[in-house]
């Protein structure tokens, strides 16, 4: 496989072919604007992240040198992570850490620590190489917050050669000094701490030049820590330049020297603790290398581990500088290799995958090509190899024998590009992702077993199911890791989403696109195909047997405005109807008018005839990337659409009479339907755009058919990143989901819509004094209980939402298999309220409930059960249910 192939494994909606074919306004209207809006969110609302577990590219990984444990990664659409307590990685790029926030910062290009100053951290992140809306962030309190000096620059954290070595570097003796290497312009650098940043003249450090449409630029930024210091700063620096090789300074940047002379791109580069450096060189046309340079002699030796490959990861021992790591752009069994000479012989070496938290990568086929971003070895921590790559971040503790472990560590990282997500009657949740298919959520709190389908590379793109047989689904898949040699799959399944069988065949050059089946008829199905090429969708094909056989439909007035491009991931243009066996689909408009063109099909999607009326869809308006349709379930003939630019409408009719604008909603993009709340006879509506006169997007509700709209939330778990998946729950009332454009998906949940809402499972509370999760006992609620309770000072604690101040009655469940009474003590956000009494059950298999009426304040509240020193203790904890009193 070639670079260029291991670079095209994340396809994201902002390409160089769209933007050839696109105008920026299309493009970067909603990422240049900063959060903003005018009415408050619900702080009801509790939001939780649908756990995956990695999934998407992780590009690099930053390691203090002196502080263990300290360690940050960044990926290329999904922002930047520091490892946090309990073996997670914590998000850092929210909308409370993040000043004036735009969609473009979690395409994060580069990180850097200070060896002197732990609290600081750097963060480059921007998504256009034609315009300078980049940013170099800094925190000096390891990422909580940020600040921005405002300074611009040119640069996507999502583009070729996003991999590699870090761009930016912090001086380890001075942390005052940092330079960034940019991909266009040039090399940079401050004296103040990143309150200026100047240029580096160009002719002491070059642009930078390569072959292809993404510029490198300069590549990497590394200090020699063995280095002696000159007015207070290291003296020997090295920077990768793209077309030119390395160069080096030995005053402190003062001055400059080319050092190792190449036309193609240093990419990844280490300083032995002997002082050599070693450089991979990524070739844009033939072989790349890996060289070695004496700094004492100044001279460069190849000392590739095998010829003809075009890209290298290496690491060096800390601890042996003659013991180096390479690894191939893509490594795999004899394509990761080991010197213990400096590179005079190498040792091909074998790999195996495991993972303990996270059961559904080992799976999968990722063994077989694991595109590399980096390899490094823990500074602190001896033999410790770390190995950020296409779907997370690995380790391997012992790298001396034949085969290296790589155990999967991403846990609390979600950086998947989501596409599709449904939650049927009666089913669990199901998603689709790019780049991993999707999965079957049996627990929303849990990581998933395994991919949707099985263990190969394929790009879910869209779901389904039938409205009178809600446990059939659907899914269609593009294989979006070779463009452009594209190509598609799909699947049906009869028990809702656990087992699948795959289509006998699909359309003639279908990528992926939208699918469809029918409420009265399980076996017909509709498929839209989209394609790998701009300006040019295709009509239906319909299916009377399952997906076995496909038809193309007739009657579309203009088909090749349907679906364009298979990564539009929030793009929808087919729907069925949630009663009847109607399909739909819509046409946009490339011309002046804003009207598209919505059909229908009553025939299992045979003939599609145009509807009387049409709602507004088009390009001018963003509806042929971000336009949906979707029908309400059990209203016959209710269908809506989202127009981006041009607002919501629906019909009550399938289009026989003209469509309703809504006009509370300014601009829509993915939407869909949830249980109807209590109270209402509507699906509830959940909307991700502009209502209510807000100037910023949010994720918005309407529980009377669009009437009036609630705002949910501008960014749920601090997340603002763009949205391009919408859904309610059919089976919970007020739940949301979410699914973003690299941030996975989330969930959201109404406690006053639905008692489950107001569940807390005590393994998911926050635990303390040797309190534990376990599952020796039968019957408990979610993933387990909470025991320990026979060690004094245990505690759990539960943080609640509550709409309103008031009185809340607070149902625990418990188990005590004791032959007496026991006792906790009960505190209400951090104040002891009572000793509370649990009575015995018999058995440890038997739960019993006991009830506190708790005064709580408006929003978030913290409720903890403690076994206190005057306490009997001794019991199992379940979960927390609260309800109002």
């Amino acid at each position: 496989m070639s670079h260029e192939k291991v670079q095209k494994r994340r396809y994201v909606a902002f390409t160089c072919i769209m933007l050839a074919a696109l105008t920026l306004s299309t493009l970067l209207f909603f990422v240049l604007q900063p959060l903003r809006t005018t009415h408050a969110a619900n702080p009801s609302y509790n939001w939780k992240q649908l756990k995956i577990g990695g999934g998407g590219f992780v590009t690099g990984i930053v390691i203090h040198p002196t502080v263990p444990g300290l360690m940050y990664v960044r990926t290329d659409v999904g922002g930047a992570y520091k490892l946090g307590p309990n073996d997670t990685w914590q998000q850092l790029v929210t909308a409370s850490a993040v000043p004036n926030p735009t969609q473009g910062d979690y395409n994060v290009v580069s990180l850097a620590v200070s060896k002197s100053n732990p609290q600081t951290l750097y963060l480059a992140a921007g998504n256009d190489l034609s315009t300078q809306n980049g940013r170099i962030l800094k925190s000096s309190n390891q990422g909580q917050t940020f600040t921005d000096n405002g300074q611009r620059w040119s640069m996507d954290g999502n583009a070729d050669y996003r991999q590699g070595s870090e761009r930016l570097a912090v001086d380890p003796n001075n942390d005052n000094v940092a330079y960034f290497g940019s991909p266009k312009e040039g090399l940079w650098v401050t004296t103040d701490g990143g309150q200026n940043w100047t240029q580096v003249p160009t002719s002491s450090i070059p642009v930078g030049t390569n072959s292809g449409n993404t510029p490198a630029g300069d590549e990497f930024v590394l200090f020699d820590p063995t280095s002696s210091v000159t007015n207070g700063k290291t003296s020997r620096i090295y920077v990768g330049v793209a077309g030119s090789g390395v160069y080096k300074s030995e005053d402190a940047g003062a001055s400059w020297n080319n050092v190792i002379s190449t036309d193609q791109i240093p990419y990844t580069a280490n300083v032995a603790s002997d002082s050599t450096l070693y450089v991979s060189i990524q070739a844009t046309t033939g072989a790349g290398a890996v060289e070695r340079y004496s700094p004492t002699s100044n001279t460069a030796t190849t000392i590739s581990p095998s010829p003809g490959g075009n890209s290298y990861v290496i690491a060096v021992d800390p601890h042996n500088p003659q013991r180096v790591i390479a690894g191939a752009g893509g490594i795999s069994n004899g394509n990761i290799w080991r010197t213990t000479d400096g590179g005079s012989t190498w040792t091909a070496l074998n790999i195996s995958v495991s993972s303990q938290a996270i059961p559904w990568i080992t799976q999968t086929d990722e063994v077989n090509f694991m595109s590399s971003a980096e390899l490094a070895f823990d500074p602190l921590v001896p033999d410790k190899l770390w190995f950020p790559q296409g779907t997370g971040v690995w380790y391997s503790s012992d790298n001396s024998g034949p085969t290296i472990n790589w155990n999967f560590y991403s846990q609390g990282i979600e950086e998947t590009v989501s596409t599709d997500l449904i939650a049927p009657p009666g089913g669990a949740t199901i998603s689709t992702i790019y780049d991993r298919q999707g999965f079957y959520h049996e627990n929303v709190d849990a990581y998933p077993a395994k991919p949707l389908l099985d263990s190969a590379f394929w790009g879910g793109t869209s779901l389904d199911y039938s409205g009178g047989n809600p446990s059939t689904v659907v899914t269609v898949q593009a294989k979006n890791n070779y463009y452009p040699a594209l190509t598609a799959r799909g699947a049906i399944s009869a028990d809702g989403g656990k087992n699948w069988k795959l289509f006998g065949s699909i359309p003639p050059g279908a990528v992926g696109g939208n699918i469809a089946i029918s409420s009265t008829d399980p076996n017909n199905l509709v498929w839209l195909p989209s394609t790998g090429n701009f300006g040019q969708g295709t009509a239906p094909y319909y299916s009377q047997d399952g997906g076995q056989t496909w038809t193309q439909s007739t009657g579309l007035s203009d088909p090749k405005d349907t679906h364009w491009l298979f990564w539009w991931g929030s793009k929808r243009a087919l729907a069925s109807d949630k009663v009847n066996n109607a399909f739909y689909a819509i046409t946009f408009s490339t011309g002046t008018s804003s009207t598209g063109t919505f059909s229908t099909s009553t025939d299992g999607g045979k003939t599609f005839v145009t509807a009387a009326n049409s709602p507004a869809c088009a390009q001018s308006g963003d509806c042929h990337v971000f336009g949906q349709i979707h029908a309400a379930p059990g209203h016959a003939g209710h269908v809506w659409s989202s127009a981006a630019k041009d607002g919501l409408w629906y019909t009550t009719d399938a289009g026989q009479s003209a469509w309703t604008k809504v006009s509370a909603v300014q601009e829509a993009r993915a939407f869909g339907f949830g249980k109807t709340l209590p109270g209402t006879s509507y699906p509830a509506i959940y909307l991700y755009g502009k209502a209510n006169g807000d100037t910023s997007f949010g994720i918005y509700r309407s529980s009377d058919q669009g009437a009036t709209w609630s705002l949910l939330s501008t960014a749920p778990l601090g997340i603002y990143d763009n949205a391009n998946v919408v859904n309610g729950d059919m089976n919970i009332a007020g739940r949301v989901y979410v699914g973003f454009s690299g941030n996975g998906f989330a969930y959201g949940d109404d406690p006053e819509a639905n008692n489950s809402a107001n569940k807390y499972e005590a393994e998911q509370a926050k635990l303390s004094g040797r309190a534990a999760v376990n599952t020796n006992h039968a019957n408990y609620s979610g993933s387990g209980f909470v025991d320990g309770y026979w060690h004094q000072g245990a505690a759990t604690t539960f943080t609640v939402t509550v709409a309103k101040a008031g009185k809340y009655k607070a149902d625990l469940r418990y188990a005590n298999g004791t032959n007496r009474t026991r006792t906790l003590n009960l505190y209400v956000n951090g104040k002891r309220s009572k000793t509370i009494n649990l009575a015995k059950l018999g058995n440890w298999d038997t739960w019993g409930d006991r009830v506190e009426t708790l005064v709580l304040k408006a929003g978030s509240n913290t409720i903890t059960y403690k076994y206190d020193r005057n306490d009997s203790g001794n019991v199992n904890l379940d979960y927390l249910q609260l309800s109002a009193a």
